[in-house]
């Protein structure tokens, strides 16, 4: 099978495995719209630089990249330091819409969308609430624009994983190595891009990032921000799995997987997530310690407050009174788990086998 790491390779990969795992309406939906969505998202990011051109003049300085394992807490956390107003952030809609023309062309339409309720596109029980106005994960823009992301085979198409010609070849692409190195860059020069244009909006502000898959990307991200921050959040093995299991059998694409395919997920996902937890640690192997700080889940839930004040000190920023009190008022609620974890033993793993494989980080973090 013809692959290739481009865009068009990685989209013309995965038409080939929806025809064979005869996904038809996938295949039809993948086939349409998405040429229309990156041909119409192209021309509006070029009329950026003649019907806006000041945007250019924005600067980009010190992002800061929040990551983790998917559950450990990495969206709350992002999303209640967005609340201070102290840095440039991603919306649902930015993230779709990066073309700041384009989205004031389309405001009436995001307002009409909000207004009648109609802008939610996955659902807070589900695990993880995604509306057009909510602040989300820069890890969407590579997504919808550069088909350059772990969710396309973990959410949106899990066949890419199932399918023998294609397995090994999906594990590594999204990655830094040598034959990547040159496609992740230019990935991280239209994630500079999209900065430059949301620093434009938020008055030069440090860019807030989330985007947990980006932590296989550190060498390209260092390349195009030599002066980035990394904030890694943790949480116990035993209690980040099961929740994700139960995120991917909740989010939309999920539930449209038969169970055989979703057994082989979870067995693809869980040696996946091994691979990130030790990813972490080799990245903090190679960052100077002034450029990473490390909170755990039981930190962040237990004593918000000191969370976020290391969070500050780490970053060199002073914390705005009106923000402090806000903090200090959400400190004073009980900390409450909106979605109630399942045991290990339910998705067929037991926790002998995930204390052993996950030894290296209870010795870090956890004993």
């Amino acid at each position: 099978m013809f692959q290739s790491n481009s865009t068009f390779g990685i989209y013309y990969t995965s038409l080939l495995v929806l025809y064979r795992n005869k996904k038809f309406l996938f295949l039809i939906l993948f086939l349409v719209i998405y040429p229309l969505i990156l041909i119409i998202s192209r021309i509006f990011l070029f009329l950026d630089y003649i019907l806006i051109p000041e945007f250019e003049n924005a600067k980009v300085k010190q992002p800061i990249f929040i990551m983790g394992v998917n559950r450990s807490g990495t969206t709350f956390f992002h999303r209640l330091l967005s609340k201070s107003n102290q840095f440039s952030t991603s919306k649902t809609w930015d993230l779709i819409i990066p073309s700041l023309s384009l989205r004031k062309f389309l405001t009436i339409l995001n307002r009409a969308l909000t207004y009648l309720k109609l802008d939610q596109i996955e659902k807070k029980k589900r695990g993880h609430q995604v509306r057009l106005e909510n602040i989300e994960e820069d890890e969407m823009l590579l997504f919808i624009h550069k088909l350059d992301s772990l969710w396309i085979s973990n959410h949106l198409l899990p066949w890419l994983k199932f399918d023998k010609s294609t397995k090994h070849f999906i594990k590594h692409v999204y990655r830094d190595n040598s034959r990547n190195q040159n496609r992740n860059i230019r990935s991280m020069l239209f994630v500079k891009d999209f900065f430059q244009r949301q620093a434009y909006l938020h008055k030069n502000r440090r860019h807030l990032s989330k985007s947990n898959p980006f932590i296989f990307k550190i060498d390209s991200i260092l390349k195009v921000f030599p002066d980035a921050k990394f904030v890694f959040l943790v949480r116990d093995p035993l209690e980040t799995i099961p929740s994700y299991f139960s995120l991917q059998e909740n989010v939309k694409f999920g539930n449209l997987l038969k169970k055989n395919e979703l057994n082989k997920l979870r067995k693809e996902s869980y040696e996946e997530i091994i691979e990130w937890y030790k990813e972490t640690e080799k990245v903090k192997s190679k960052l100077l310690k002034k450029q990473f700080m490390v909170l755990t889940y039981p930190q962040i839930t237990a004593d918000i407050q000191n969370s976020i004040k290391s969070f500050y000190k780490f970053t060199n920023m002073k914390m705005t009174k009106k923000f402090e009190k806000e903090v200090k008022l959400f400190a004073s609620k009980k900390y409450v788990k909106k979605h109630q974890n399942k045991s290990i033993e339910k998705y067929g793993f037991s926790k002998k086998q995930v204390l052993s494989d996950f030894d290296f980080v209870y010795q870090e973090y956890f004993l």
